[in-house]
């Protein structure tokens, strides 16, 4: 690990920082500004003919042709509309803070642009100021700090949202889904974060116009565009287990296109949890990112985008197994690879209709190779190669000002072949989805909408949602949801026979499960078994029903409460678990029905700014989770368990603890301040999560004894900031500042340090 002096750091940020905070001389150019005179960079003018331009860094802006009505909003901003005259008369434009963003546009919640205010829907956007404060390089790293988030240590960084795993939450690039998910879950640890636009987060189940993967929820981020300008920035992070993060992106806007270039690398050394055993937590491993972006206008009524992303990650490693013949040391091999290319071509040949068709395909692929250090020979071998294509068409039909109706046709293929399988499997499958935007009256709105699936092995099935909002009062407003699902088990929870090497972990499908801890056994690389895995049995569809209600209030200009109750019903839900806990500390995982569960809860935000340069907020999420099945069996007295002194006695409704790996309790606090003297942004989080069951240690397969617990913990964090006028960008700052250990999550590696610089070349040349 590199070791930090922390002084000798603080004085380098500021003799770096200070000097030059008043060295450059500001452009007297058009400024959106907040009312402290400080740029929003984050700012969208929108004109008339519906184009949105994006400020620069400084917050400057240029409006090339003369628009009747300008608006100009930005995340936790009054918006304001202005004249063309009023536009030019004023030498910079002020925008108002408010709490909240209620004003930011929305794409994922309902397929079409609408603003928070205006959905009648849990939902949380992260703009880009948001994910830099948290100085972040990976994906989970900025949603492990939001209200009712938890990332799960299984198989990769998981994300688990009212109480429902990765596996039930669509993760979204620009709007298209991500594929290659380990036995359900998507390893947020793909997505770098260096260039996000905004993080949308829609809570509650959107199966109905995104399918059966989106029961729990949708994250859709948005990664950065250029509108007529051009940019260069290079950049770099550097943080504690020699982890380096270079990027660099270039962005040029001309006339009606825009072209976008992005590429991120990501090395690290690793961590190790268990330095007693041979081997590391995570191992040392590399990843690279690269992005292509494109879009622009035929004419006024047909425009093209064109979407590419490829990832590559390369691992290393050792581990330590016992033989016939004695330990012997095997050398981990592994890679991963990622390929999206979605082109999107819109027709909107007037104002009230909008045609779109989307093309996506995506190609993902592991190898896994591991081998007997001293002969050479091979130990272990694993490949999977899945492909995901989808085309679709979207129709928006604004049938009055109260009615917008949306239509989808679709198509998908999807192929996977591996090692572990005798023959290659495809999946076609056919849907349709209908919503409707409704807004009667000024105060009410009601989102209706329906999708159907017919899959070539999951069979047919259908799921609805409604939505409605009725604004009380200006400052008040109330928000409810319902909607329906269906989810049968793919492939990979029966069959899937996995390893990651750069972290060490095991997946084995239900049916493989107990031939897949018996090898491992044998190869001395269990510490200890947790859920016996003959008693897992056969794997069934699920069936599930959700609600979302709460509400958002404004007490005023600077404060804003929201609230969200929800509850779960799932029948067969598919659970995921570690069933083996391995010598390197990690764990092996599978699958296993429970009959009927309940999750429910309510996550509470809380923001206020209390002065132009300082605000607070606050999170809460309370989590209830149960397996019906077992608490009649409980009922009825027919679940036992041994005491500390060894005594059998029946389980009682006091001692279960509900579904494994969920924290009741939850929460956040975080100050953000603007050093006015300096210019320096200063960030400072405490992220709480509860305790959270771990392990099955009795042998009678539920939570229900305190040994099963892993314990909940603290994390402080720390981030300071500057921009400079030019541009130039630095931050420092820390995670985990106590260094709270938590050995049931093996994605914790400890404290970790950082620095961070972002230089915009362009704008240093033109100076």
């Amino acid at each position: 690990m590199i070791r930090f002096n922390l002084n000798k750091i603080f004085i380098l940020f500021f003799l770096l920082i200070v000097p030059k905070a008043f060295a450059f001389e500001l452009d007297m150019g058009k400024q959106i500004l907040d009312p402290s005179g400080k740029p929003i960079p984050h700012a969208l003018i929108k004109l008339d003919d519906e184009k949105v331009l994006e400020v620069d860094e400084l917050g400057k802006v240029e409006i090339q042709r003369p628009s009747e009505t300008i608006i100009i909003f930005a995340m936790g901003y009054v918006t304001r509309q202005m004249t063309w005259e009023e536009w030019i008369r004023e030498e910079d434009i002020i925008l108002k803070e408010k709490a909240g963003n209620l004003q930011t546009v929305v794409v994922s919640a309902t397929r079409t642009e609408r603003s928070v205010e205006q959905l009648p829907m849990p939902v949380t956007v992260l703009d880009s100021e948001s994910i830099q404060e948290t100085g972040g390089i990976r994906l989970s790293e900025i949603l492990r700090e939001q209200t009712g988030l938890q990332i799960a240590s299984n198989h990769g960084s998981g994300l688990q949202m009212q109480g429902l795993d990765s596996d039930y939450i669509l993760i979204l690039l620009d709007g298209e889904p991500l594929i290659g998910r380990t036995a359900g879950t998507f390893d947020l640890d793909r997505i770098s974060v260096s260039n996000i636009e905004r993080i949308e987060i829609l809570r509650g189940p959107s199966s109905a116009i995104y399918g059966s993967e989106a029961m729990g929820g949708v994250v859709n981020i948005i990664t950065k565009s250029n509108v007529d300008k051009t940019d260069l920035d290079i950049g770099v992070r550097h943080r504690s287990f020699n982890s380096w993060n270079p990027f660099f992106q270039f962005g040029m806007g001309k006339e009606k296109w825009n072209t976008q270039v992005f590429f991120d690398h990501f090395s690290t050394d690793g961590f190790d949890l268990t330095p007693e055993t041979l081997g590391q937590t995570q191992n040392p491993y590399r990843a690279s990112t690269a992005q292509v972006k494109v879009s622009g206008e035929f004419s006024e009524k047909i425009n093209l985008s064109v979407f590419s992303r490829g990832y590559k990650e390369i691992s290393e490693g050792v581990l330590q197994t016992k033989g016939t013949s004695g330990a012997e040391t095997l050398d981990l091999g592994n890679e991963r690879r990622d390929f999206n290319l979605n082109p999107t071509l819109r027709f909107k040949p007037n104002s009230d209709w909008t045609f779109t068709l989307r093309g996506m395909s995506s190609w993902f692929s592991t190898l896994s190779d591991t081998r007997f250090r001293d002969s050479g020979e091979n130990f272990d071998f694993q490949d999977f190669n899945q492909f995901y294509h989808r085309t679709e068409l979207q129709t928006d039909f604004q049938l009055n000002a109260q009615n917008l109706i949306t239509l989808g046709l679709g198509q998908l293929i999807e192929t996977v072949e591996a090692s572990r399988y005798e023959d290659k499997n495809r999946f076609e499958a056919g849907y349709f989805f209908f919503q409707h935007l409704w807004d009667p009256m000024p105060k009410f709105n009601v989102v209706t909408g329906l999708r159907a699936d017919f899959h070539s092995q999951f069979g047919n099935r259908i799921s609805p949602k409604v939505s409605g909002q009725y604004q009380i009062s200006d400052k008040l407003s109330w928000q409810a949801s319902f909607g329906a699902g269906f989810k049968t088990p793919d492939f990979r929870q029966l069959l899937l026979n996995f390893n990651n090497a750069a972290s060490g972990y095991y997946v084995f499908g239900a049916n493989l499960a107990e031939e897949g801890i018996s090898r491992l056994q044998q190869q001395g690389l269990v510490a200890r078994v947790l859920i016996e895995p003959e008693t897992l049995g056969d794997l069934n569809a699920e069936t599930s029903w959700a609600i979302n209600t709460g509400f958002r209030w404004k007490p005023s200009a600077k404060s804003l409460i929201q609230v969200n109750g929800f509850r779960n019903h799932i029948d067969n839900l598919i659970e995921t678990a570690p069933i083996a806990q391995l010598v390197t500390g990690q764990n092996a995982f599978s699958y296993f029905n429970i009959r009927s569960v309940i999750t429910q809860g309510v996550e509470v935000d809380a923001q206020i700014n209390l002065l132009p340069n300082l605000s607070l907020s606050a999170g809460y999420a309370f989590l209830d989770t149960r397996d019906l099945e077992v608490l009649d069996r409980i009922d009825n007295g027919e679940v036992f368990k041994r005491n500390a002194q060894n005594q059998t006695r029946r389980v009682t409704r006091a001692d279960y603890g509900g579904l494994f790996n969920r924290s009741r309790h939850s929460g956040n606090f975080k100050i953000n301040y603007h050093e006015n003297f300096t210019g320096i942004d200063l960030s400072f989080r405490t992220i709480y999560r509860g305790k959270f069951g771990f392990s099955d240690l009795n042998g009678n397969l539920i939570l229900d004894s305190e040994n099963e617990y892993a314990e909940g913990w603290f994390s402080l964090n720390l981030t300071a900031s500057k921009t400079l006028n030019n541009g130039l960008f630095f931050e420092m700052g820390g995670t985990n500042l106590l260094n709270t250990a938590t050995p049931a999550q093996p994605n914790n590696p400890g404290r970790v340090l950082f620095l961070g610089l972002k230089v915009p070349l362009l704008n240093l040349i033109n100076q």
